[in-house]
């Protein structure tokens, strides 16, 4: 290879391989499946374990702050789906899937969240096998708590396309 070609060759790679040390990792550009004409988004609760007193209650005032914080800036509606509803597995519905796990306090701390959120469709094919990393807060009292809905609005900008922040 002559001089001027090698002179070239380099000349066109430095950037990129600049760009590949210095630069930032690049985001997916393409959306989940899961969105794609989606009409309406129901937010699915489950809270463990059964033997939990009062879990129903407690169950229904969670499902019920992850559906308004979800509403939040929200394109299309966003509602409760209890279990056996037929919305679960409609055509034009995007599923919000919350499993909450509390765990008995320790060394006089109050009981413990642990939560999960995953979006899911029945009629799209599987695009996402993972949701939101979860997370441990303390279990709030009456469904709701500043570090509730901080731990739950971080979940929900991984989770939702309309909370996630804008990539250039």
């Amino acid at each position: 290879m002559s001089r001027s070609r090698q002179f070239m060759a380099w000349a066109c790679a430095l950037p990129l391989i600049g760009a590949m040390i210095c630069g930032k990792p690049a985001s997916a550009s393409t959306p989940s499946l899961t969105w794609n004409g989606a009409k309406r988004l129901g937010v699915h609760c489950l809270l463990d374990p059964d033997t939990l007193p009062d879990r129903r209650r407690l169950q229904a005032s969670l499902c019920e702050r992850v559906r308004k914080l979800a509403a939040d800036k929200a394109p299309i509606p966003v509602v409760v789906l209890s279990p056996g509803d037929p919305g679960l597995i409609a055509q034009d519905t995007a599923v919000l899937l919350f499993h909450g796990h509390v765990q008995p306090g320790e060394g006089g701390r109050g009981p413990l969240l642990v939560f999960s959120l995953r979006a899911f469709r029945a009629t799209a094919a599987p695009s996402e096998l993972f949701g939101a990393a979860p997370r441990a807060v303390a279990l709030p009292a009456g469904g709701g708590s500043p570090p509730f809905d901080t731990a739950l609005n971080a979940a929900l900008a991984e989770t939702l396309p309309w909370r996630s922040p804008r990539v250039p």
